[in-house]
């Protein structure tokens, strides 16, 4: 397996919102790239790693790699002190709240705040599935 290589270019090709708020100077390359290898670090970016990646036919750790910074980036040009999706909002005397997307666990409700996570949430969702281990000379697959 080979490692993944950030590409700013091709990052911001896929990702048009991070695009636009690149443009306008709202996040920088140095924000992206430092997003890029939190999550390597996070998800593993090289053969030890168990997302498989072996180009050109394996994409899927550069895919996740690349979903997972979105989400940063996206958390990132979040103003401060929101926290998930806008629930609701008025316009006399201001007034904002917000809301994450249920799940069943605070992982979830993390990666659920923003289309890029949520993407990656259900991309790697069967790495994250455990396996049944039976210890009898015989065993029933439905248990």
């Amino acid at each position: 397996m080979a490692v993944v290589t950030f590409s700013l270019s091709e990052f911001l090709s896929l990702f048009p919102a991070i695009n636009t708020a690149y443009t306008k100077g709202d996040i920088t390359d140095t924000q992206i790239t430092e997003n890029f290898d939190t999550v390597a670090e996070w998800l593993g970016n090289d053969d030890g790693s168990i997302y498989p990646y072996n180009p050109p036919k394996i994409l899927t750790r550069k895919r996740l790699l690349y979903l997972a910074t979105c989400h940063l980036s996206m958390l990132a040009l979040n103003p401060a002190g929101q926290q998930g999706r806008i629930a609701s909002a008025s316009q006399g005397s201001v007034s904002t709240s917000f809301d994450l997307l249920r799940a069943n666990s605070l992982t979830a409700q993390w990666w659920l705040q923003t289309p890029c996570g949520s993407q990656f949430w259900v991309m790697s969702q069967s790495y994250r599935k455990g396996g049944r281990v039976y210890i009898s000379k015989h065993f029933h697959s439905y248990g």
